[in-house]
């Protein structure tokens, strides 16, 4: 019976930190994407954040399209790749404890 909960725990365990992930992934996403629709306006910090954890995450980077752009702020080529990243990997998102920080999971 033991046996049972610990399993049942460690399941919702897994289920919480992987929506919590997910959830953690499409807040910096969603900051970008209401920047470019100009439905929000974000502090430059949260910007930058969302940029750094973004292109850690996904390991899709970018360069400015014109020189003269600040560089935190990606092309919409940019946000249509993370999106489509997300789509394709937000089951491998999880939390971990150890380092506090959303990572993929590896197959």
């Amino acid at each position: 019976m033991k046996i049972y909960f610990a399993l049942l725990f460690a399941i919702i365990s897994f289920s919480v930190n992987a929506q919590n992930a997910q959830d953690i992934f499409l807040e910096n996403l969603t900051a970008f994407e209401n920047l470019k629709n100009e439905s929000q306006s974000i502090d430059l910090n949260t910007v930058y954040e969302a940029r750094q954890f973004l292109i850690e995450v996904t390991g899709i980077s970018y360069e400015m399209e014109k020189p003269f752009e600040m560089p935190i702020f990606p092309s919409d080529k940019t946000l249509i790749d993370w999106r489509n990243w997300y789509e394709k990997n937000k089951a491998k998102l999880y939390w971990d404890e150890n380092d506090q920080k959303v990572k993929v999971k590896e197959e």
